[in-house]
């Protein structure tokens, strides 16, 4: 079995989220003895580039890097274009959503993996998010062979935004390769006595603003508690602005992660929030489980499938409400005790070998009823 998978997710991405699953499902396919490759040429993805298959070379930025990024987004999509057309495969893996390749593939079959709704489902309400039409996804989804969800919920958003027959999607949770994590004891890192944590981007969707607003009464309450921000990028102007009205200068801080770091940092906070509006699954969730770290999160979307009762959960449009569950776990020990030992237990459900198991089961289906479509015409063919 060759799998071919192309080039957006690593040309659009140095770490984390859509790439780090490819990267994952690739590597452990390999692993498995599946033939997978990337038709991609030039990459500053820190998964591709620290492995010896997949032959990529770094691009500086040069230009710019919105200038860069797109110069050799065009390089790679011809690159691919190439791979998609030469045919040297049983079945394509598109990264995302760009139908470049349609005009190329001619009978080969392919699966899309659809991560979230968010701007499927809420247009420009919580602005820029991805560059795919509902229309370009459309005609994506009808062609392809089948589809892959990452929750029950976005199955169902599926179901309903696109019109797509259930049987045509299986659901696949994401993994977390934190469950084996090898952090050196040696490892260490400064951080505060006391302090809950944000992981990731801080997107309007993420709810950020108002959820630090809920915080803020707690946090002037207690000026030994912290807020850590993990990754997402550096503060932006507004936000500067809004942690200085709040009073909160030196209490709300920024850390640049990566892996080492960012263990560390779920290790040994209070607990882990995620505020967000929508979310297609929350890999966060999954980290903070493996390090041993309580969990507070929005009611919304995907959480409670993913999570159960291994966290707790707020109204995420409500102050009052974010407010009383973050105090409600600062203040019990036995509470977060308690949260920890049903995270390690509810991230049993999100295996890596599981994820990489059902997906290679799709791959097969897929491929076998190719094959079995292509006897059917051949015999049809053969008739006449």
């Amino acid at each position: 079995m060759k799998i071919l998978y192309d080039h957006q997710t690593f040309t659009a991405n140095r770490f984390g989220g859509i790439s780090r699953y490819f990267y994952q499902l690739m590597s452990a396919l390999r692993r498995q003895g599946i033939e997978t490759s990337v038709a991609i040429r030039f990459s500053n993805n820190e998964y591709l580039n620290q492995n010896q298959w997949s032959r990529t070379t770094s691009f500086q930025y040069f230009l710019g890097y919105r200038h860069t990024n797109r110069l050799f987004s065009l390089i790679n999509r011809l690159w691919s274009s190439v791979q998609v057309r030469r045919g040297q495969y049983d079945l394509f893996h598109p990264t995302f959503f760009h139908p470049y390749f349609l005009k190329f593939i001619g009978n080969k079959p392919f699966v899309l993996t659809y991560h979230d709704a968010i701007k499927d489902k809420f247009g420009d309400r919580y602005g820029h998010v991805d560059n795919a039409s509902k229309a370009q996804k459309q005609v994506l989804f009808n062609r392809a062979a089948h589809i892959i969800a990452v929750s029950e919920n976005t199955k169902n958003d599926l179901i309903e935004l696109f019109q797509i027959q259930a049987d045509k999607i299986t659901v696949i949770h994401h993994a977390t390769h934190f469950r084996n994590l090898a952090v050196p004891d040696t490892f260490q890192i400064q951080i505060p006595s006391s302090y809950l944590l944000y992981v990731g981007s801080r997107d309007s969707y993420k709810n950020f603003g108002p959820f630090l607003q809920a915080l803020a009464p707690l946090l002037k309450n207690d000026s030994t508690l912290k807020l850590l921000c993990g990754g997402g990028g550096t503060f932006s102007v507004d936000e500067i602005r809004l942690i200085e009205q709040l009073g909160l200068t030196g209490q709300v801080v920024h850390y640049a992660i990566n892996d080492l770091i960012l263990y560390r940092l779920y290790q040994h906070a209070l607990a882990f929030i995620y505020p967000s509006l929508y979310e297609g699954f929350g890999i966060p969730i999954l980290e903070a489980f493996a390090a041993g770290c309580p969990v507070v999160l929005s009611n919304r979307s995907c959480f409670p499938d993913v999570a159960q009762d291994a966290a707790l959960y707020f109204d995420p449009e409500s102050g009052r409400s974010i407010r009383q569950q973050i105090e409600s776990i600062l203040i019990d020990p036995g509470l977060r005790q308690s949260l920890r030992q049903k995270g390690y237990r509810r991230q049993e459900a999100f295996s890596t070998d599981q994820m990489v198991n059902q997906t290679l089961e799709v791959y097969r289906r897929v491929i076998a009823l190719e094959a079995t479509t292509d006897l059917k015409e051949f015999s049809q063919y053969s008739v006449q």
